[in-house]
Order: C-alpha cells, then sequence, then structure tokens
C-alpha cells in the first residue's frame, strides 16, 4: 500500500478513535447526571470515574496526537516511531477493552478500530523505514 493511502487512512482512522473518546467520556457522565451509580461507595465512584475519563482522554489525546503526526510524517520519517509507540498504546487498549468488558459493544468497536490503527502505524513505520 502506499504511503500516502497509509496517511489517509491512517486520518480516518486517528479521527474515528478521537470521537470513541469523545463518545466515552460522555458516557461517563451520563449515568452521573441520571444518579444510576448510587449504588458505589465514594471512594470506588471516584475511582470508576478517574478511571473512565482517563480512558476517554488518553482515545481523544492519542485520536488528536495522531492526526497532527500524520500530516508531518512524509516531511519527518522519525515521527513514525512515536506513531508507532501510539498505534501500540491502542492496541493494548483495544485487547484491554475486550478482556474487561467483553459484553460492551463500544469494547469491540475499540478493540476494531484499535488494532487497525496499530496496523496502520506498522505498515507505515516499514514504508518510512525503507525510503
Amino acid at each position: 500500500m502506499k504511503t500516502n493511502k497509509l496517511i489517509y487512512l491512517g486520518k480516518i482512522f486517528a479521527i474515528a478513535v478521537l470521537i470513541l473518546g469523545i463518545i466515552h467520556d460522555i458516557a461517563t457522565f451520563t449515568p452521573l447526571i441520571k444518579g444510576g451509580l448510587a449504588c458505589l461507595t465514594p471512594g470506588d465512584l471516584h475511582a470508576m470515574i478517574y478511571m473512565s475519563l482517563i480512558c476517554g482522554t488518553s482515545f481523544i489525546l492519542s485520536g488528536l496526537i495522531l492526526v497532527l503526526l500524520l500530516k508531518k510524517v512524509e516531511q519527518f520519517a522519525f515521527l513514525s516511531s512515536p506513531i508507532l509507540l501510539i498505534g501500540v498504546f491502542l492496541a493494548i487498549s483495544g485487547i484491554l477493552s475486550i478482556v474487561y468488558m467483553f459484553d460492551n459493544p463500544f469494547a469491540w468497536l475499540a478493540l476494531l478500530l484499535n488494532l487497525s490503527m496499530f496496523i496502520i502505524t506498522i505498515g507505515l513505520k516499514m514504508k518510512l523505514d525503507n525510503k
């Protein structure tokens, strides 16, 4: 696959990861607004909020950073390494989402998006290292 096509696909998947992160953060606040988490102790509630917001925010930041780096990767080939590192992080996150939330359709979406992004980052790294 050509480098330009990998970059284009990477941007699309990075935006999708960013959007998934926004949805995740919104989904964190929805039960809080409705009072659906009253069964949790205050300590457990704070821990759940923290972990959920960090997960969603990490997707937002990963997607945003990938979009920005992918714009410059052809100019600066060394950017393929941090892009791959983010791809590895997303792949691990996608796999863990299935481990911890097997019944959740968004976990499967995270797995597909994040593994796709990881495959794109590997392809991009290989292409740019061969130039």
